[in-house]
């Protein structure tokens, strides 16, 4: 064998063990909120050999917990916040992951809160964004990431679906997100179209909660993730409609599941390949490595 091609080769296997150490000794602090299917997250990371753990105790920040923590990942710059700015108090790395919602009201908020928004957002390594278009609302570049999802989870009910109902739509309890979610939307639709039977449904840290006197109409508070491949089968297409977009992964749950979905009046026939806990790990991971 050529030295040359020796010398490359022994490069690259020391490159590779080092790209792993650093992968073995990095320890990681996922921040998220309940109900935001986050345990898949950390699973897929753990996958690719990172120390991660997770914690959904975001309102006062743990200085123990930060103390043996090299990395925090804030999964909703609203849940975790706090605990990215206690971590860049201790000189800790930190990654935000904006979702629309985060966005849309990181633009749009003013006084105190943006400015500490802004203080944690600037002093941030990495910010992924579920969809490259809410860049433009923070102002801070970053890279696309959309959260993964339990692919087999969904598929497997595929060809087993027995629709009941025609249409599920999501909208969560509240004013802000009454108006955000277009319930003024899918209430208009029930009453042109009557046989037309809709489920209204929220999440476990926003129920939905409307109050509807419409016969056609079903609103579930919300149901647990792991009950969702069965919710979707229940119905024959799933709706989304919103003004402030993002990239919902009820979209690609429930094109998995085999139903027709449409989003803010597009249809929607393929998903986005990040969804896979693998691919979204490795995209992570490259990410991760560069702040390192």
């Amino acid at each position: 064998m050529p030295l040359e091609r020796t010398i490359n080769l022994f490069l690259m296997m020391n490159y590779e063990r080092l790209e792993s150490g650093e992968r073995a000794m990095v320890r990681i602090l996922m921040v998220g909120a309940r109900g935001c299917n986050n345990e898949v997250v950390v699973k897929a990371l753990r996958s690719r050999g990172l120390q991660v753990e997770y914690t959904e105790d975001v309102k006062i920040p743990n200085p123990l917990k930060l103390r043996g923590i090299d990395v925090v990942y804030g999964a909703h710059l609203q849940t975790a916040s706090r605990y990215l700015a206690a971590a860049e108090a201790l000189r800790k790395k930190t990654i935000v992951h904006f979702v629309g919602s985060d966005a849309y009201r990181y633009a749009d908020e003013r006084g105190f809160r943006k400015l500490f928004w802004r203080f944690v957002v600037y002093a941030c390594e990495l910010a992924f964004y579920t969809s490259p278009h809410l860049m433009e609302f923070v102002g801070k570049k970053g890279a696309a990431l959309p959260f993964p999802i339990n692919v087999d989870q969904f598929k497997k009910v595929r060809d087993s679906l027995r629709p009941e109902r025609d249409t599920l739509y999501y909208c969560p309890g509240g004013d802000d997100s009454a108006r955000i979610y277009r319930l003024d939307w899918i209430l208009n639709r029930a009453k042109e179209h009557p046989k037309e039977k809709i489920t209204i449904i929220g999440n476990a840290a926003s129920p939905a909660d409307h109050k509807i006197d419409l016969p056609n109409v079903e609103v579930i508070p919300f149901m647990p993730q792991e009950k969702m491949p069965e919710l979707y089968a229940r119905h024959r297409r799933l709706i989304r409609m919103t003004s402030q977009d993002g990239l919902p992964r009820m979209l690609d749950e429930a094109l998995l599941c085999g139903l027709e979905v449409i989003f803010n009046g597009n249809k929607i026939t393929s998903t986005v390949p990040e969804r896979d806990p693998e691919v979204f790990a490795r995209k992570f991971e490259e990410e991760l490595l560069k702040i390192l």
